[in-house]
């Protein structure tokens, strides 16, 4: 059975971890954000997690790091840097929408 360093050097290998890391605490945040929102009003976008599962934090959490894992194992980590970016777009789109939601009501 081949280890994970066998398939990755070191320090490829601390990189894949922390960005697997950053997209696993990622979507915590959006799905926390996502509760928040739907709270003040607004509702889901994805009409796959509409169905109660965006705000899910355990569901987000474990699918994020089901992805990670995969990319990681099929040698796809590289993949990991951009979806972290992408997902840090989402939360901080989310989180001035809040904001701005919360300015806009005192």
């Amino acid at each position: 059975m081949t280890t994970l360093r066998s398939v990755f050097g070191d320090a490829d290998l601390s990189k894949a971890i922390l960005l697997g890391a950053v997209l696993v605490g990622l979507n915590i945040l959006d799905a926390r954000l996502t509760e928040v929102a739907v709270r003040l009003g607004s509702y889901e976008l994805n009409p796959l997690l509409e169905v109660g599962f965006g705000s899910s934090i355990s569901f987000k959490g474990l699918s994020a790091a089901a992805i990670a894992l995969t990319l990681v194992v099929f040698k796809q980590g590289r993949l990991l840097k951009p979806l972290s970016l992408g997902m840090l777009l989402v939360c901080a789109w989310n989180g001035l929408a809040i904001w701005s939601w919360y300015m806009g009501s005192s």
